[in-house]
């Protein structure tokens, strides 16, 4: 059995590395929807037979009407600070496949945040399971298909977030993680970042 151990590192280095990228493609794919809500309704349309949950064709068919009754918001600016609050929580829950916004020690998302910087105005955190692909992802929390008060879709669309951080890895129920953190300003605290070399503990 140990031939298994170097194999099953180097899939999750390979993921890993691959997540990093991901992660920048679902803010960039964010500020789109942002940016042009309109035009994301069509995208949203497009994927919707992939997207159908609890609520089926109701939810995507609510999430294209408000696409195109929302007015273009600016685009979210990229906060390393609040990636590397979104990555430690990925590095937190994904080993032992927990889930929700509750760390393993306790923390919350404007606790993470506040770890590596500090935020000001309102703060927020998305969380998505079990995707690979950076639009399913946010078209995914849009829809936001059996959320009764729409909570992924107001803060991707929330007019007082203006930056934003996002880390994507591994989870060992859903197989990905991606976890995006909002607020409406963010201060860094330099040379404070998170890593996928760190160890997930109380200290994070």
């Amino acid at each position: 059995m140990k031939f298994l151990i170097p194999i099953f590192a180097i899939a999750l280095s390979t993921f890993a590395a691959h997540a990093s990228d991901l992660s920048e493609q679902v803010l960039a794919e964010i500020n789109l929807a942002r940016t042009a809500p309109q035009q994301y309704a069509q995208i949203v349309a497009a994927q919707s037979s992939g997207i159908r949950g609890a609520e089926g064709d109701r939810a995507v068919a609510e999430a294209v009407n408000f696409l195109h009754k929302t007015r273009p918001l600016p685009a979210l600016t990229v906060s390393t600070g609040m990636s590397s609050s979104a990555l430690s929580h990925v590095l937190d829950m994904g080993p032992t496949g927990g889930r929700g916004h509750k760390g393993s020690n306790g923390s919350q998302p404007w606790d993470r945040m506040g770890r590596f910087g500090r935020w000001i105005g309102a703060a927020g955190e998305n969380i998505d399971y079990g995707i690979h692909d950076a639009r399913s992802i946010v078209v995914r929390l849009i829809v936001d298909d059996g959320v009764r008060d729409r909570g992924h879709r107001k803060n991707i669309f929330n007019h007082g977030y203006t930056v934003a951080g996002a880390a994507s890895g591994y989870h060992a129920t859903y197989g990905a993680m991606c976890v995006i953190d909002f607020a409406g300003a963010f201060m860094e605290t330099p040379g404070r970042m998170a890593s996928r070399g760190t160890v997930p503990a109380a200290s994070l």
